[in-house]
């Protein structure tokens, strides 16, 4: 047998995490739109056959087992209650390894320049924070002496190394020896180990450690994406955006500025903007939060804390519905709804060719052409229902939604700031549950992160989703929502959520399968609400 390579997950998250995200395993907490074993995954990729140790008990989805399966990651159950050490001794009897060189990797780490092919060795980092951990008492050589545990608060010897979470052992069967002999603890069993074998510190440049809250958000930074017409830059302390297109981002930082304090309490707080040669910028304090995005596809919440975070959106829809601009919102909505479906469509035409005025199929299901949906939902829209406009968010999805889970409450990001060309706070309310809507009833944020499966065939389109359980929870309480007279179901909000979706299109020409997904569930959404 070849070497044994362990990433150890087996056993949930602690109280901090899984109060923000259920109780994870820590190799599978979100990562951006991935999970943490991807990454890690991603750095082990040289090393060769990958086991992740998960607890016997965690139920993983359909989706998780075929990523782990491509990856050639295999699952390796483990009982529950047992010690790091127990962990390791019972994973590597199971797979009944011999005495062949061992690899262990902490479920909650990354490490991006690890010594893959080395033996005998530790890897080693600088501590930053005052948890608790496993200090390398080294000799001039770098050959450990042994590891020596820190409380949580005890600054620790200055100069030493602190254990990083990746370890190779030469000989597994003098791993198990030294385990067993220490009753199952891990770095007992360690100084035991090298007592008997000389290692060697091998210090880490990137070492990114998920395993509590404070470090988590910090090691999520290395993550951060943002849409190819815009750059995001984020310092720790900061988020500054910028793009060359000038009217977007003076649009967005014209909304945070004039916002009210109502509202303001639930949005990123503006810094500065300016510009700087051809780009302009605006710049927010950085919050060290989880999106719902992350929350909704990657987490294991109950339903009471998904219920208060619907609160925590309905506490802010409210604050917006409250400020009046005088306008009307039909119009508001018109500029944001049919005037720009029909628009988008042609370009999606024009740009890739797609069909646009050909009759489709959904699941077998006759549907109309993309155009023929989008000028049916026209009359569903209520443009004629007399609303005056409002404070409105325009982009009040998952992605862009924070929950500080300590206050309940939200921090919304990136605000649209535009009706049609023109910069403004005000809009319809209609659009802001909308895109609460297609994140909810949608599932965009599934999309984005590639956890659903397209069929398609000629014109015969179906989508289906990764079951999340939180789905029905949330259902029922966007339909429970009201906002202004107006309920997260009701019959123009889905309307308008579906236009959303006909007009995603052209704004993802680098991913054809977000194309095709878009379409699926455009069609998808229409006979949802066709049968309604």
């Amino acid at each position: 047998m070849t070497a044994v390579r362990l990433i150890m997950s087996g056993a949930p998250v602690g109280q901090e995490l899984a109060a923000e995200f259920g109780p994870l395993p820590p190799a599978l907490l979100p990562v951006g739109v991935r999970r943490l074993y991807e990454l890690q995954a991603e750095a082990l990729a040289e090393a060769g056959p990958l086991h992740l140790v998960l607890p016997e008990s965690f139920a993983l989805s359909d989706y998780d087992r075929g990523k782990l399966a491509g990856l050639g990651i295999s699952v390796l159950p483990i009982p529950e209650g047992l010690s790091l050490g127990e962990a390791v001794v019972y994973a590597l009897n199971t797979i009944g390894a011999g005495d062949v060189a061992v690899h262990i990797l902490h479920g909650d780490t990354l490490i991006l320049d690890a010594p893959l092919e080395a033996v005998d060795v530790f890897v080693g980092g600088e501590r930053t924070n005052e948890y608790a951990w496993a200090e390398m008492e080294t000799d001039a050589e770098g050959r450990i002496r042994a590891l020596h545990t820190t409380a949580a608060g005890d600054e620790g010897e200055a100069g030493r190394p602190i254990a990083a979470g990746y370890f190779a052992f030469s000989s597994g069967l003098d791993l198990l020896r030294a385990l067993t002999r220490r009753r199952g603890d891990f770095i007992g069993g360690l100084n035991h180990y090298l007592a008997e074998r000389p290692v060697t510190a091998v210090p880490t440049g990137v070492w990114l450690d998920f395993g509590h809250l404070q470090t988590f958000f910090r090691s999520k930074l290395a993550a951060t994406t943002a849409r190819a017409f815009n750059t995001v830059a984020i310092d720790g302390r900061t988020a500054r955006k910028s793009s060359a297109d000038q009217s977007k981002i003076w649009a967005e930082a014209h909304w945070l500025q004039e916002t009210p304090p109502s509202v303001q309490i639930h949005c990123a707080r503006l810094l500065s903007f300016g510009a700087e040669g051809d780009q302009v910028f605006y710049e927010t304090e950085y919050e060290f939060l989880p999106s719902l995005a992350e929350l909704f596809v990657f987490g294991a919440a109950g339903r009471p804390p998904w219920l208060r975070i619907m609160e925590a959106c309905e506490t802010f829809l409210n604050a917006c519905a409250a400020h009046g601009g005088g306008g009307s919102g039909d119009a508001a909505l018109a500029a944001l709804t049919s005037d720009k479906t029909l628009a988008r469509l042609e370009q999606f035409a024009r740009d890739g060719g797609f069909p646009i005025d050909r009759p489709l199929r959904y699941g077998g299901a006759p549907c109309p052409s993309l155009v023929q949906i989008a000028e049916r939902l026209t009359p569903a829209y209520g443009l004629d229902s007399g609303r005056g406009d409002c404070l409105m968010h325009g982009d009040f999805c998952f992605s862009n939604i924070l929950y500080d889970s300590r206050v309940r409450r939200i921090k919304a990001l990136d605000p649209r700031g535009l009706v049609g060309d023109r910069p403004t706070i005000f809009g319809d309310t209609r659009y802001d549950l909308a895109k609460l809507a297609h994140s909810v009833e949608g599932r965009y944020d599934q999309i984005i992160a590639g956890r659903s499966v397209v069929r398609a065939s000629g014109d015969d389109y179906q989508i289906d989703f990764e079951d999340i359980a939180a789905q029905g929870w949330l259902q029922q309480a966007l339909g429970d929502l009201r906002i202004a007279g107006l309920g997260g179901l009701d019959a123009s909000v889905l309307a308008t959520m579906i236009s959303l979706f006909l007009s995603m299109p052209p704004l993802h020409a680098e991913r054809p399968d977000r194309q095709q997904a878009f379409v699926a569930n455009a069609l998808r959404l229409w006979r949802g609400l066709e049968g309604a």
